[in-house]
């Protein structure tokens, strides 16, 4: 950047640390990463042989991709949708004038999103377990079921175990984030209503929603950014099983790079990962937060 333009806009010296931190850490390895989809590399060759869009073919001709494909978006709409319906419920009810001890409340409820998610799926994994989870225990004893069932290893329920674990995870900071903007609805406006005669629903819809609802907006992007490149839940709690049906598009990707070693397959299905992705938030913002934004 020339000099002159620093000197009249000293603040870019400023953003110019983050701006080359991001450069380094998330642009330079995203364009590598795109390049590489187009070449093929593996553990055999040091060099790279260019093949255009072979590789991206070859993956949506492959079962196993699409699969994925499918499992992520199952996957990202289980989570995102429960993760913030409970989240915003949790919040409604904890901001009430009648809970009490809700600093209390507050630190309990937060345990799930501050312990790491290895941990987290660790717990989980127990309490799935088919002989000894209280999971199991607990259906048991109110008369749902008499068998035992195997959570993790069937596949008519590893996903919603997975999708269960990823919400219990998540739900925390949505109810932080929404409490904490609850809090600046003004009271002058929900008295005036209810000097008007009108009633409480009506206040909550009428007044509170639109006040809270570019949080909203906000943390539902980030939800579905954050689901789609999730990884961590699926690979310890399922590895992607039982027989491929919790795999993921990054937990395709991962056994792409790291069992089978063909980077450039990977490097193509991360292609492909990062376009849904963007995709999607820019559907999300153009059309979902365009009436937010006016």
């Amino acid at each position: 950047m020339p000099i002159k333009k620093l000197k009249h806009n000293p603040g870019m010296l400023y953003v110019m640390p983050a701006v080359i931190a991001i450069a380094a850490v998330m642009i330079i390895p995203l364009i590598y990463t795109i390049l590489l989809g187009f070449n093929k590399s593996d553990i055999y060759s040091d060099a790279w042989k260019f093949v255009g869009l072979a590789q991206f073919q070859e993956l949506f001709q492959n079962a196993e991709f699409l699969g994925s494909i499918q499992h992520t978006f199952v996957w990202t709409f289980g989570s995102v949708v429960f993760q913030f319906l409970i989240g915003f419920l949790a919040a409604v009810l904890i901001s009430q004038d009648f809970i009490k001890f809700k600093g209390l409340i507050r630190l309990l409820l937060m345990i799930p999103w501050v312990l790491p998610s290895v941990i987290s799926v660790s717990i989980w994994k127990w309490l799935y377990h088919p002989d000894f989870g209280y999971l199991n225990h607990f259906l048991k004893m109110i008369g749902l079921t008499t068998e035992s069932i195997n959570w993790v290893s069937d596949e008519r329920y590893a996903m919603i175990s997975a999708v269960i674990v990823n919400v219990w995870k998540m739900f925390p900071l949505v109810m932080l984030m929404i409490e904490a903007s609850l809090q600046s609805v003004p009271n002058e406006l929900k008295e005036a209503a209810s000097v008007d005669g009108a009633k409480p629903i009506r206040i909550f819809f009428t007044i509170t929603v639109p006040h809270v609802s570019s949080t909203c907006y906000t943390i539902v992007l980030l939800l579905i950014i954050w689901t789609l490149n999730a990884f961590t839940f699926i690979f310890a709690l399922t590895g992607g099983g039982p027989a491929n049906s919790t795999q993921i598009l990054s937990m395709y990707i991962y056994k792409l790079a790291f069992q089978n070693y063909d980077f450039g397959m990977a490097g193509a299905a991360s292609t492909v990962l990062f376009v849904i992705t963007a995709a999607l938030s820019i559907f999300y913002m153009k059309f979902i937060m365009k009436g937010e934004r006016r």
